[in-house]
């Protein structure tokens, strides 16, 4: 059952009327209420009075048969003068950002935590702030604190900026494992002294912890093993991390689908019945003013049908404002229930189909830093995948499980990246290829020269010419059998920008002579590059993709199969419409069924309808014909 969690800001709960803020958690079909209380209040009276505030809303609401959560940030104190702030790896003080090692600020923050116990909540979820990353210049922590740590684990007498260059230079080593190690220690000892404040009141009482970018490698832990230390003995409960908002905002240069591929990434990586997993349903700040209610909706739908999550925690009601302000939220969502459940009922119950993407949780610890390709020092903005994205862009449908059509690896994630894939064909960038090669691979190149660049990535097969809007291509020489498929205009000359070859233990590969990191987007999605993933697949592990549709920017598509049927989601996020798609399919099936359009069958293609501009349309289809003698 998808369970939907809506929060609320506690101190404005009675100036906008609970009367109306618990008709608008109905018309959300609402079964818990979160009730934030921002950050640690310092001032005795003013704490005082949030406590009385949250024991109050909370018996309101619990006596309307809700559940009921405490959110709170984790380690955010305004104006603090008393405890240690963390430091980030390039030495900068975090202002307002406590470091857990401070042992009065541990305490400060479990008796505060205990306190809010005793309101009756039965949840306590802390937010984003439950990690060291993304706080700051670089990635922490290089406090006092964590410097002694990592001293008496390396058994050195280090300098912050001693370790900060071990952390940051070379492969793995000593250093760099004892900055984790130290990350993860001081947070898994925080959590579980939260969980004895807890369990002081009331051991019933679950724990939530809001995921975040670097929760899943950075901090020296994993939102798995987090959860489950603030578990104690109750389910644990997690919300991940990626954000309809960020889309509106271009965070870390996501877009919408983006931002569902991460979820359904860390969905995989979190893939136990044990864990209630909800999804990101953020739509910061909230008026569609800012935040379009579109984006909300494709989002949630999308994840709906990716059954990656136990629910969402839906950000619908404005935080600040009357009820009755911003009840845009609310009627779309109104609006498109009976659609929820046509897509419970379509998606439900089949299995993910399309391109396995890799993506490691873990890959900080083995990193190399700098390589021949990637000379830049980065070891936050690797939990975005660029494999995901290009794909996502280009209506090529994914998978996280399983070994998928074929498989798609870029960048680090190559460096542990299991030999057994291979034989399925895997796409990769130059930065894989440069690891698959040092680790013995044979992936079609005899040297990797200096980067360089050029105006436009040349299509031989129709002679297309495709800006590249100054992405980082390298100055490779290829083996006699590689077929190259693009190639560049340089001042280095004519160089490959993508081939495809085989090596003589009869692995395959498309690569792409690309530095995916920075820069790539215009080299990563366009029609061509659609084009040349669904061409080559066949080629690559002898299988074709369930579904494909060319032509069509930044058109998402899932796909998900049983025995018996193939059903197929698409997701306009783009200004324009799409007119009358016509749908590739791997077969001839028989029959259709449809959501929020028409379509009929045409052979081995579904013709539909148009799609509005972020709209949503579903269909399945059943009955697969046989395919004839020596097709695939």
């Amino acid at each position: 059952m998808y369970k939907i969690s809506i929060p609320v800001m506690n101190a404005n709960l009675k100036r906008c009327d609970r009367e109306r803020i618990l008709k608008e958690l109905k018309r959300f079909d609402a079964e818990r209420v979160f009730l934030a209380l921002d950050t640690y209040e310092t001032n005795i009276k003013k704490r005082k009075a949030a406590m009385e505030e949250l024991c109050d809303n909370c018996r309101f609401f619990k006596e309307q048969g809700l559940q009921v959560g405490a959110w709170i940030w984790t380690f955010w104190v305004k104006n603090n003068q008393t405890f240690r702030n963390m430091r980030s790896i390039k030495g900068t003080e975090i202002g307002e950002f406590m470091c857990p090692t401070d042992e009065n600020f541990a305490k400060f923050a479990t008796d505060y935590v205990e306190e809010i116990a005793r309101c009756g909540v039965d949840i306590i979820q802390f937010d984003d702030d439950f990690r060291y990353g993304f706080l700051s210049d670089s990635a922490a922590c290089l406090c006092d604190g964590h410097v002694a740590a990592i001293n008496r684990i390396t058994g050195e007498a280090s300098s912050w900026e001693e370790i900060s260059h071990h952390v940051t230079h070379g492969g793995k080593n000593k250093f760099r494992d004892a900055f984790l190690k130290a990350n993860g220690d001081s947070m898994r000892s925080f959590a579980a002294a939260l969980r004895r404040a807890v369990d002081r009141v009331d051991p019933h009482i679950r724990i939530s912890l809001c995921t975040c970018l670097s929760t899943w490698d950075l901090d020296g832990t994993d939102a798995r093993e987090l959860a489950t230390i603030l578990a104690g003995d109750t389910k644990p409960l997690l919300r991940l991390i990626g954000a309809p908002y960020w889309a509106v905002k271009g965070n870390w240069g996501n877009a919408l689908q983006d931002v569902i591929e991460l979820e359904r990434m860390e969905s995989a990586w979190t893939k136990n019945d044990s864990i209630e997993i909800m999804a990101e349903g953020d739509a910061y700040p909230r008026p569609r003013t800012l935040c379009p209610a579109a984006y909300l909706e494709g989002f949630d739908t999308a994840i709906r049908a990716s059954g990656c999550t136990d629910g969402i925690l839906k950000y619908g009601i404005d935080y600040w404002s009357n009820a009755d302000y911003e009840t845009g939220y609310a009627r779309f969502h109104e609006h498109n229930r009976a659609v929820y459940s046509k897509i419970d009922q379509m998606f439900r119950g089949k299995n993910p189909c399309g391109i396995r993407v890799y993506e490691s949780m873990k890959k900080i610890g083995d990193m190399v830093m700098p390589t021949k390709v990637n000379k830049e020092i980065d070891i936050e903005s690797l939990f975005f995948s660029k494999a995901a994205r290009t794909l996502a862009y280009n209506s090529i449908p994914t998978t996280y499980e399983g070994e998928g059509i074929c498989g798609i690896v870029f960048d680090e994630n190559a460096r542990n990246l299991s030999l057994d894939v291979l034989s399925n064909g895997l796409i990769i960038d130059i930065a894989a290829a440069e690891i698959l090669t040092e680790r013995g691979i044979d992936v079609g190149i005899e040297t990797i020269g200096e980067a360089t660049g050029g105006q436009c990535e040349r299509f031989i097969d129709d002679n297309n010419h495709i800006l590249t809007g100054g992405a980082t291509a390298y100055d490779i020489k290829l083996k006699d059998s590689a077929e190259i498929l693009s190639d560049i205009d340089t001042p280095k000359g004519v160089l490959p920008m993508s081939y495809r070859y085989e090596n003589a233990d009869g692995n395959r590969f498309l690569v792409l002579n690309i530095n995916t990191r920075s820069n790539a987007d215009n080299a990563l999605k366009h029609y061509e590059r659609s084009r040349q993933y669904a061409e080559q697949i066949p080629w690559l592990s002898g299988q074709k993709l369930p579904a494909y549709v060319y032509g069509n920017p930044a058109l998402y598509m899932q796909c998900k199969h049983d025995n018996a049927a193939l059903a197929v989601g698409l997701w306009n996020f783009f200004a324009d419409p799409v007119l009358s798609p016509a749908v590739q399919l791997d077969g001839e099936y028989s029959s259709i069924t449809c959501i929020n359009c028409s379509g009929y069958i045409d052979k081995d293609r579904v013709i539909l309808s148009d799609i509005p501009p972020f709209g949503f349309v579903a269909f399945e289809v059943k009955q697969r014909k046989a395919l004839s003698p020596g097709t695939n």
